[in-house]
């Protein structure tokens, strides 16, 4: 199946249109390259929009739950309803005699809180594709005519799906194509990592305080945030930007013993890439950070690739431990002397790390007069 293919800006706005058009979206894509996570962005960028609360029913508590139900129009929802989870049943709810010769249904709770009025929100039916056709089939009323059995969701409401593909290895089943003619249909692709770390996953990484042993490691070996899975491997833990920087970051974040660090990165992005991954962190043994520190112009006389790199997260690290405006001098000064698109990448990490404060303190210090007309429009929009 031929899908248009987009990146994460331009699914946002897709996911924008269709939301305001009232119509339901398929995303699909590869495995943990944030499908979920931009369909939760754009829910809570709406609900400010709007103007509403934004709540996760599935988070919510019963009594949270209760608020939102006595309280429609307070709130923008985002429900994650998995299909493989469900039976048929579940998704129309139960019957219940009424003492009459007709019966009633009791809707699950979700689709109750979706039908009323004043009602907003997004339900996501996340990896529908891994629910047999069956259930799938469940939802073909819910997800064209914007009801199920005898309860209509909200006008507010809208349905967004999301799967993997046959090609990612991903145990699913064909959509039906009934379902498929439901949906508006768009592939998200794989995220990049550039130099610049500008429009890409590195901004993210930037943005979610990534490891920067991570952010310097991937834009020195791009391929090894996404790799193309080979289709005989049996490997368990694989590189992904979810693996990456959901799972790895967190475990290694403040170790520095390397074994510890291998082992820790093995188990969410698989040992061929730990071990690469360590190799990098090792090259930040070769320099001499407190010698750099205190002659800022040493940090020209790094001229390895590798070492330049390993030199940036370096310095990234010990700002964010040791944040003084007398210590972002330091790192002005070492952006003075180094390549500009190295300096453009070190001052975007200070900067990202404590950003208000940044922006406030850079412009009194020395160092920035000679870097304000070069980088200034980098850091300061």
């Amino acid at each position: 199946m031929v899908v248009m293919e987009v990146n994460h800006k331009v699914l946002e706005s897709l996911i924008q249109a269709t939301y305001a058009a009232e119509l339901p979206l398929f995303i699909w894509g590869g495995t943990g390259i944030g499908k979920s996570e931009t369909v939760r962005k754009k829910a809570k960028q709406t609900a400010e929009d709007k103007g509403r609360d934004y709540v996760e029913w599935n988070k919510l508590s019963k009594s949270e739950k209760e608020d939102l139900i006595k309280n429609p129009s307070k709130y923008f929802f985002l429900m994650d309803i998995r299909l493989s989870q469900l039976d048929p049943s579940d998704l129309r709810g139960l019957p219940a005699l009424n003492g009459q010769d007709t019966v009633e249904w009791k809707v699950p709770l979700w689709l109750f809180a979706a039908s009323l009025k004043g009602a907003m929100g997004i339900i996501f039916f996340d990896e529908i594709n891994l629910a047999p056709p069956s259930i799938q089939s469940a939802a073909y009323q819910l997800i064209l005519d914007r009801e199920l059995g005898e309860t209509p969701i909200s006008q507010d409401v809208v349905c967004i799906a999301a799967g993997n593909r046959v090609e990612d290895k991903a145990n699913v089943f064909e959509l039906p194509r009934p379902l498929q003619n439901r949906f508006n249909h768009v592939t998200l692709s794989s995220p990049t990592i550039s130099q610049e770390c500008k429009d890409d996953w590195g901004e993210w990484a930037l943005n979610n305080d990534i490891d920067m042993r991570i952010v310097t490691f991937l834009i020195q070996r791009p391929a090894m945030l996404n790799p193309r899975m080979n289709a005989d491997s049996n490997d368990r833990a694989f590189p992904t930007p979810r693996s990456w920087g959901k799972y790895c970051s967190k475990l290694i974040k403040n170790v520095r013993d390397l074994n510890q660090i291998e082992r820790l990165a093995s188990i969410s992005v698989g040992a061929g890439a730990a071990a690469e991954f360590v190799s990098h962190i090792k090259l930040q043994r070769e320099i001499d950070l407190n010698e750099i520190l205190k002659n800022p112009e040493k940090a020209s006389d790094i001229q390895d690739l590798d070492l330049k790199y390993s030199l940036l997260s370096l310095v990234a690290e010990w700002y964010s431990l040791n944040y003084k405006k007398e210590n972002l001098e330091k790192v002005l000064q070492i952006a003075n002397v180094i390549q500009a698109e190295f300096a453009i990448l070190l001052l975007r990490f200070a900067k990202n790390k404590h950003p208000s404060s940044f922006k406030k303190q850079v412009t009194k210090l020395k160092s920035w007069a000679p870097l304000s007309k070069k980088y200034q429009k980098y850091l300061l929009t």
